[in-house]
């Protein structure tokens, strides 16, 4: 459609050149008479030609104004026509005014090299062969027949019909040119149209929000991510939807020489953001790009990875661990069959090889939740079950029995959990209760195990609690994390193993503040089934 209104565009100029061409002729015999510079030879048929081209060039311009109604080769036919109307009609005149001496057949030349920026190179040929073959006939074969007087002129024929031809083929080949470039135009809009396109698309679908802000604080463009991540304001410019970031804008543009990623505090509209922010154009004149990223994803993707990489470490650690233990364990029972053993070293064989086996299933826990392996998941009566691990836990301390105490209610409590896994984790909760909260004193209160259900929402829950100074308020946080004890040679992988185990088994695991001492809270996945 383009090229069309193009070329119906050069049809109407061309028409208007026409009338131009033929007012002038017509001006020359009328408002001009007895012009030293031009006479024609026959002033009466110079008369009769110039007013009919005057007409048809007015015919062919009218026509030419509703050109765009036709298709390209309808075009092509309307000039070609008007060509042809050109060479009758300035062959005629160069009759009537006295041959190519009078110079009048120039007028030639810009038509039929017009011609040459609509039809094709062998057609303009044509008609420029056309016209020279006219004025040739014009000029040396009928000139010489008329009743006025018209000296032939071979040279200044042949020199307009070489000119002719050059005009034709340089128009045809600029105009050729210009074809070419301008395809080449519309070709290199249509990729930025479809490249934009595709930036748009792109950055629509970014899991990071972008915002371009122009020099006036209005919003240019903003995807879909960014107004998640922003307030839920109606507004064109930046402060309408977000004054943080709007103040830190303008303290960015003030101060270049500032850090360009940035972190915004949130608050109870917006989540806390990271900002990272790029000039638009040389020196930021477009305005200024903004991403936004969300920092607790941040947080979030960082600590899995680490977390990723510190089970990569305590796998490998754990595995080389079964090798020296093995050989421990497999030495204990070695030494069980010597009959040489009292009942006291028997005893303290006995506590030997439980322990390498409790070190056995820690390994295993560890490796599994390394490998992504679901726990074994098995219906446990709590109060049982937590008896039995004060049992153990005293016997392998050698500590008191009264060092534990475990209070149940109701007693007929149930939970779903995997037997080693629970007491890996009560392990790990006791021995912290024991070194960091001062019971592993003769004169030093019990720990307390209380659990049941109906405590929080009709849940099982279980509660370790010791008597100690309590964990400091800036410490909760972090409490989970790895390596994040601040107690001497603790490794802060206890309660991070722990917390992992509770969800490994679909419960979780809290630190509960209390006026007195410290208590770290269980609570069990539902149990749907009846108890047994």
């Amino acid at each position: 459609m383009g090229a069309q209104d193009e070329l119906s565009r050069s049809l109407w100029l061309i028409a208007l050149y026409r009338i131009f061409v033929a007012v002038f002729l017509l001006w020359l015999v009328t408002l001009a008479p007895g012009d030293p510079g031009f006479a024609p030879a026959a002033p009466t048929s110079y008369l009769l030609v110039s007013l009919g081209y005057v007409f048809l060039a007015v015919v062919l311009a009218v026509l030419a104004r509703h050109a765009r109604r036709g298709g390209q080769r309808y075009l092509i036919v309307r000039s070609v026509g008007g060509t042809l109307v050109d060479i009758v009609a300035v062959s005629m005149v160069l009759l009537a005014a006295g041959g190519v001496q009078t110079g009048l057949g120039l007028l030639l030349i810009p038509p039929v090299a017009a011609n040459a920026t609509i039809a094709s190179g062998r057609t303009s040929l044509f008609m420029a062969a056309l016209a020279t073959l006219a004025v040739l006939i014009t000029e040396l074969i009928i000139g010489p027949v008329l009743p006025w007087s018209l000296e032939p002129d071979p040279t200044q024929t042949g020199l307009l019909g070489a000119t002719l031809f050059i005009a034709v083929l340089l128009t045809w080949r600029l105009a050729q040119r210009a074809g070419s470039s301008e395809a080449r135009a519309v070709r290199q809009e249509v990729d930025l149209a479809n490249l934009a396109e595709l930036n748009a698309q792109i950055i629509a679908r970014m899991g990071s929000g972008v915002i371009a802000v122009g020099p006036d604080g209005n919003i240019r463009s903003i995807n879909e991510t960014a107004r998640r991540l922003l307030p839920q304001r109606v507004g064109t410019a930046l402060r309408d939807l977000s004054p943080p970031l709007a103040g830190l804008l303008e303290t960015w543009q003030k101060e270049p020489g500032q850090p360009a990623l940035h972190r915004v505090a949130g608050d109870s509209e917006h989540t806390e953001l990271e900002v990272r922010l790029a000039p638009l154009g040389v020196q930021g004149e477009q305005g200024t790009l903004l991403i936004l990223e969300n920092a607790t994803e941040i947080k979030r993707r960082a600590h899995a990875a680490k977390l990723q990489s510190i089970g990569r470490l305590t796998a490998s650690i754990a595995h080389e661990i079964r090798n020296p233990l093995g050989a421990i364990s497999h030495s204990a029972q070695l030494l069980a069959e010597s009959p040489n053993l009292d009942k006291a070293d028997q005893r303290l064989l006995t506590i030997i090889q439980k322990q390498s086996h409790r070190v056995d299933d820690v390994i295993r826990n560890v490796l599994n939740l390394s490998r992504g392996r679901s726990a074994e998941r098995q219906l446990l009566h709590l109060e049982e079950r937590l008896w039995r691990f004060a049992d153990d836990f005293c016997a392998a301390l050698q500590i008191p029995r009264a060092s534990l105490r475990v209070s149940v209610s109701p007693r007929d409590s149930w939970v779903l959990f995997d037997p080693s896994h629970l007491n890996q984790v009560l392990w790990n909760l006791c021995m912290n209760a024991r070194l960091h909260a001062g019971h592993d004193r003769p004169d030093s209160p019990p720990i307390i195990l209380r659990g049941g259900a109906g405590q929080i929402r009709r849940t099982v829950s279980l509660d370790v609690i010791d008597h100690g100074p309590g964990v400091p308020v800036e410490q909760v946080d972090d409490l989970f994390e790895p390596f994040a004890s601040k107690a001497s040679g603790g490794t802060g992988l206890g309660l991070y193993l722990a917390r992992l185990l509770c969800e490994d088994n679909g419960a979780s695991i809290d630190y509960v503040d209390q006026p007195r001492g410290g208590c770290f809270r269980i609570l069990f996945d539902p149990v749907d089934e009846p108890s047994p």
